[in-house]
């Protein structure tokens, strides 16, 4: 997108709608992969090294990705992303094998990377943005609505159209994203090669702040990312025997109900401390959920106020850190790298650590993730956020905009 289509509300709408049919075509996945991998009885353990290969990828391609798209911008790596998508669902149709799963899996993460490392960027792209981190925050929120919409579709397409119906219903939803991008992006910059100038985009040094800003992005991700993305389809699978239906059902319910969680935060204008405080509404759920078998379900309802809150929390932080860069895309990729790094190691040794521990490690790592991170963003995070204005050239706006980005004083916000 350009600047002047993310200004106005009709680009920002368009950018919006791309941003949630894709993110209902990737959930949809999230949820159908890790059945689909146990459908093929693949080893428990070889599920999590499989899924393990997508945050590998991402790690390393949203790198080369952000920093290209800050030079050249945006209409490539969308159009790339999207026929990586489409790939990636065409070698889950036709190559029923470890080395087919291992290509749809590095396909995804190629798609994951390029599309988050302009997701951000291009809704930050605007100048007439007033309040960036309210605005990032509406994005957030409209796709995790997006996501339990497409993890609640999957899990009645499995029943209907079992797993080949419902990778080529995927595969037209995907030809249609890129029907959407085509038409909805600018002109292509063409003469572009990777050199010095993207090295440098990556690893420039960096402040203290900007590595205590991923680290907290890495604390508050992790666990909702590998709760939906792996933990929580599998122990509803092998532990608790749920059908198909039945898991696409949980995980669309703790979507919808953490989007709709953080839409009601942001319109009654929560401080962000206390958003801090109820994120720790998930630690005991988190705790107790494996040990009440079928009955700890009913702690996803914690789960859902918890994420609604780290959800403003976590892109608030996000703006604080990057609204000054004349990098920005480049500067959000190092900064999750942490948290796929995270993610890797999560995905490679959860798979055995439950063979050999159960699932009660596992559970108990990501509710020790969440309280550290209200710990360290009690002691980094200001009472109201700054929400300042990201501008690709590097001259913010009066960041501040208190509350949510309204009447903010920057000189009296302690942010990260």
């Amino acid at each position: 997108m350009t600047k002047d289509q993310t200004a106005d509300g009709g680009g920002l709408q368009k950018l919006l709608a791309i941003h949630m049919l894709y993110t209902f075509i990737v959930s949809a996945l999230g949820v159908l992969v890790p059945l689909y991998l146990l459908d093929q009885h693949v080893d428990i353990a070889m599920v999590g090294v499989i899924l393990s290969l997508g945050p590998l990828t991402f790690t390393v391609f949203r790198l080369l990705f952000a920093s290209i798209s800050d030079d050249v911008g945006t209409r490539v790596i969308s159009i790339f992303y999207s026929m990586a998508n489409l790939l990636a669902i065409e070698f889950y149709t036709l190559f029923i094998s470890p080395m087919g799963f291992v290509a749809a899996i590095l396909s995804e993460g190629l798609r994951t990377s390029g599309f988050w490392a302009i997701a951000r960027t291009d809704v930050l792209a605007g100048n007439h943005l007033k309040e960036p981190g309210r605005e990032l925050a509406r994005f957030s929120n409209m796709r995790q609505l997006a996501d339990g919409l497409g993890r609640l579709a999957i899990g009645f397409l499995l029943v209907y159209f079992a797993f080949s119906g419902s990778l080529s219903i995927l595969l037209v939803l995907s030809l249609s994203l890129i029907v959407l991008i085509i038409s909805s992006s600018d002109k292509v910059h063409v003469g572009f090669r990777v050199g010095q100038s993207t090295l440098k985009h990556i690893f420039k040094p960096r402040s203290t702040s900007f590595w205590k800003a991923a680290l907290l992005q890495l604390l508050v991700w992790l666990p909702y990312n590998m709760l939906q993305a792996f933990l929580i389809p599998v122990y509803l699978i092998s532990e608790l025997k749920l059908g198909y239906s039945d898991v696409g059902m949980v995980l669309a319910m703790l979507s919808l109900a953490t989007a709709g969680i953080s839409i009601l935060l942001m319109k009654l204008g929560i401080p962000n401390r206390l958003l801090l405080l109820l994120t720790l509404l998930s630690v005991p759920a988190l705790v107790f959920l494996p040990f009440l078998g079928a009955d700890g379900l009913i702690l996803l309802a914690l789960m859902a106020v918890s994420f609604g809150c780290s959800n403003i929390v976590g892109e608030y932080i996000l703006v604080d850190v990057v609204f000054r860069s004349k990098e920005v895309s480049a500067d959000i990729g190092v900064l999750y790298v942490p948290l796929k790094i995270a993610e890797v190691l999560f995905l490679s040794l959860g798979g055995l650590a439950i063979a050999h521990f159960g699932y009660v490690p596992l559970f108990l790592t990501l509710a020790a993730s969440i309280g550290l991170f209200v710990i360290l963003g009690h002691a980094v995070l200001s009472p109201s956020s700054s929400g300042a204005a990201a501008i690709p050239d590097g001259h913010a706006k009066a960041p501040g905009a208190g509350m949510y980005g309204i009447n903010a004083r920057p000189r009296r916000s302690k942010s990260i």
